[in-house]
């Protein structure tokens, strides 16, 4: 148990929770999530997880859209327990259940969305690395550049970890490849589009959407690593995911969310070209003390279906905790 741990579980009986928040109050809280589910044994957080998560955002904070957040930022005026919650991706089950539970309780947010997925080009890497190893009955793998043998049968988590990982230090190409090798070794068919558990929102569903007040920003075409294009390709994936989001939704799009969004997956290379792509600001996938400081590196906590790290970070005990 962490020193952070410690303290949490001693302190919240006895107030912790009103005195963290009240010693992160002007520290803006920003959640990152991906996927909501009606299925127990689905992807992500379930609904009455995500339920109970934006009850609390409700009931003892001051929930903003990211676009208002960071206004309110360039303006000096940022609300004392501000909270913004955002999406990644831009799965179906946003829209079938994420953006009901969000609308029933009064929660704004923020979707970014992976074009090419919506548009039907494509289906997400990962996704397809997790099918194939759900679909296989093969159980030992020995795939090319990784220095160890998988075994997909006993240890299905830690191999799609293990795939997923290495797919981050290689080019897209690379990682294409890769996959469709993943396919032939573990005997399965890889299906065109995405199945149903991995099919995304319609541009239907997000021009709806965006009609009852949901925000929006790019997170690219394909979902590559930015940092392993070349600049025709860069300047693609930025330029032309913009130009579509405006033109399904009618409305103007400043925020680029970076696929990944570690700290390797962007350089300055890459936040000059989002900058001359038209975009006012850019996102990340980690936390710091101050998360609106730098606007080409917006910083976000992920969002996990435990409570206890929930309340951690958006009562202030993670920020309490950070040293930079």
């Amino acid at each position: 148990m962490t020193l952070n741990q410690f303290i949490y579980r001693m302190s919240r009986p006895l107030g912790g929770l009103k005195l963290a928040k009240f010693l992160s109050r002007n520290h803006p809280k920003i959640l990152m999530y991906h996927r909501i589910t009606e299925d127990p044994k689905g992807e992500g957080l379930t609904a009455d997880q995500f339920r109970q998560q934006v009850r609390i955002i409700k009931r003892d904070f001051v929930p903003m859209t990211l676009r208002d957040l960071l206004k309110a930022h360039e303006n000096g005026k940022v609300p004392e327990n501000a909270v913004v919650v955002t999406f990644d991706d831009g799965y179906a089950d946003f829209a079938e259940v994420a953006f009901p539970i969000l609308e029933a309780e009064g929660i704004p947010a923020t979707l970014f969305v992976t074009t090419g997925f919506v548009n039907g080009d494509i289906w997400l890497w990962p996704d397809q690395i997790r099918y194939a190893i759900n679909h296989s009955s093969i159980d030992k793998l020995t795939l090319a550049g990784i220095d160890q043998e998988l075994s997909i049968q006993g240890d299905p988590i830690t191999s799609w970890n293990t795939i997923a990982d290495y797919c981050l230090t290689i080019t897209n190409q690379q990682k294409l490849t890769l996959i469709d090798a993943l396919f032939d070794q573990l005997e399965v068919t890889k299906p065109s589009a995405p199945p149903s558990s991995f099919r995304p929102i319609s541009w239907a569903q997000l021009a709806d959407m965006v009609k009852r007040g949901l925000d929006v920003g790019s997170h690219s075409i394909s979902h590559p690593i930015l940092t392993k294009l070349d600049e025709i390709q860069l300047y693609d994936e930025l330029k032309l995911s913009r130009q579509t989001l405006q033109r399904e939704t009618g409305h103007p799009v400043e925020v680029f969310c970076y696929p990944n969004g570690g700290q390797s997956d962007f350089d300055e290379r890459v936040q000059e070209k989002i900058k001359q792509c038209g975009y006012q600001y850019a996102v990340a996938a980690f936390p710091s003390r101050a998360p609106v400081s730098d606007r080409w590196c917006i910083k976000r906590y992920p969002v996990g279906p435990s409570i206890n790290m929930f309340e951690k970070n958006i009562f202030g005990f993670s920020y309490l905790a950070m040293t930079g």
